[in-house]
């Protein structure tokens, strides 16, 4: 009788343990946008649209409408054209493949937005 309540409080506390430790949840979004970059604050839809938009102007990309949440850059570089995709949400955007200049432009406007 003593070693079936001791079985089955190690069966419950195991129980408990395990499920305490697993209980930090990631949802799919946090992994797709892992490495996305992130704003401080949400910024409405259209104005990260109409930023990306003129920022991407300004440093010389033809910025074309795709969805209502991702825009395709080209640019002539060296002869050679390279084109983006740009995919953007109220609270991150992102850009495949990399563009570190365009990036980095983005990201500037972004951040005067927010202060």
């Amino acid at each position: 009788m003593k070693k079936i309540i001791i079985s089955t409080i190690s069966i419950l506390l195991s129980t408990l343990l395990f499920n305490a430790c697993s209980t930090a949840k990631i949802s799919s979004e946090d992994v797709k946008t892992a490495d996305f970059i992130h704003f401080k604050h949400e910024i409405p839809l259209k104005k990260v649209h109409t930023l990306i938009r003129e920022t991407g102007e300004k440093n010389g990309w033809r910025i074309t409408e795709f969805k209502e949440n991702m825009l395709i850059g080209e640019k002539e570089e060296n002869g050679k054209m390279k084109a983006v995709t740009i995919t953007f949400a109220k609270n991150y955007f992102n850009i495949s493949p990399k563009d570190a200049d365009l990036q980095e432009a983005i990201k500037k406007e972004v951040e005067a937005t927010e202060e």
